[in-house]
């Protein structure tokens, strides 16, 4: 894939997941994340830019964990 392909499906995955956040419904934010985690995919399985990848999975690395997510308050 060229490289601005790449870099589309990163900036639409990013958008997805931080408007995903900013959702009440339960539902359309999960499908959000599941469409940002799916753009990932598509760029990291299907593109060669190794530095791409190396930048996805250190920003996977920080997201926050699922305990700390749970033991929080979303309101």
């Amino acid at each position: 894939m060229p490289l601005w392909l790449d870099l589309l499906f990163l900036g639409l995955a990013v958008l997805l997941w931080t408007k995903g956040g900013q959702q009440l419904d339960d539902v359309v934010m999960m499908l959000m994340r599941i469409l940002a985690v799916a753009f990932a995919l598509v760029v990291l399985l299907g593109g060669q830019w190794l530095l791409l990848e190396i930048a996805v999975l250190a920003l996977v690395l920080w997201l926050p964990s699922v305990r700390s997510l749970e033991s929080g308050s979303r309101f």
